[in-house]
């Protein structure tokens, strides 16, 4: 199992190539940063769970040099909401910040589809984070409350957090609607499509979906390339494992570049009967 057939380096091929294009398109988006004549490059990374989208950017934020925040999985809006007036009113005026929002999926509901439109608006004056309701101070840290009164809408209510100093670097498992998915649409999804080609109009999209041969060569890539199998010493090893995952994939579990970790662990800590884990832990039962 040391050996690679032609449809694992084809494979392999297109994952690299499909896994390298995020990496460059970030690298495109920390340029423009750091830029003092470029306009917002907010950037959209939509594609399938399971193949590091975070481990990419982040990677590719730090080797840039970019002051960045990372927000992970915010379950509500005030969650968000606290987090930014706080980042707002510690940053240091007439410089940028990459908002980094990992899994923050739920600015994509109906509810909150307008705010997320404002945050990326590409008129600085209309940079914004609106919101109008009333605010409970008690949803907030003491931190964020300290803060808040700068914040709030005189005379009305909700709150108001310019975020024309803000750059915001969205990663998602969604799959937003594009141009070519318009036909054949119910009300209801024909608003959702709206809201979407709203979105992709005023950020650098980059969303990719992979083929089952796809995501084994960019899982591939990283396990021999770019560290994710770095605890195995020998490439006989992290090659094996590999192999096994492509014999296997579909009677897997699941397919990711954590499961290769896993995978990799188990070798480790049980030499002589590794195989035997896995086929426990991350085969369907048939």
């Amino acid at each position: 199992m040391n050996k690679l057939t032609t449809n694992q380096k084809v494979a392999i091929e297109l994952g690299m190539r499909q896994r390298k294009g995020l990496i460059r398109q970030t690298i495109r988006m920390a340029k423009k940063v750091k830029s003092t004549t470029a306009k917002y490059v907010d950037q959209l990374i939509a594609g399938p769970s399971g193949t590091g989208k975070s481990f990419n950017i982040l990677k590719t934020l730090r080797s840039q040099g970019l002051q960045f925040f990372e927000m992970t999985g915010n379950a509500s809006i005030f969650g968000f909401m606290g987090n930014l007036l706080y980042l707002h009113s510690q940053k240091p005026k007439g410089k940028k910040l990459v908002i980094f929002l990992d899994d923050c999926d739920f600015l994509f509901e109906p509810k909150n589809i307008n705010i997320l439109k404002n945050l990326t608006a590409t008129d600085p004056q209309d940079r914004k984070f609106q919101y109008t309701k009333a605010v409970n101070e008690k949803q907030f840290s003491d931190a964020q409350q300290h803060v808040l009164p700068n914040y709030l809408n005189e005379g009305t209510h909700g709150l108001t957090i310019p975020c024309d100093e803000f750059v915001f670097v969205i990663a998602s498992n969604i799959e937003l609607y594009d141009e070519t998915q318009l036909s054949g649409l119910t009300a209801s999804q024909k608003k959702t499509a709206e809201h979407h080609l709203a979105i992709r109009g005023r950020m650098k999209p980059y969303d990719f979906k992979l083929t089952k041969d796809e995501k084994w060569g960019w899982i591939y890539d990283a396990g021999m390339n770019d560290g994710a199998l770095d605890m195995l010493a020998k490439k006989a090893d992290k090659l094996f494992l590999l192999n096994w995952m492509w014999s296997n994939w579909d009677q897997m579990k699941e397919t990711s570049i954590r499961t290769i970790e896993k995978m990799a662990e188990d070798m480790i800590e049980d030499p002589s009967d590794f195989v035997e884990y896995w086929e426990l832990d991350y085969l369907v039962k048939l």
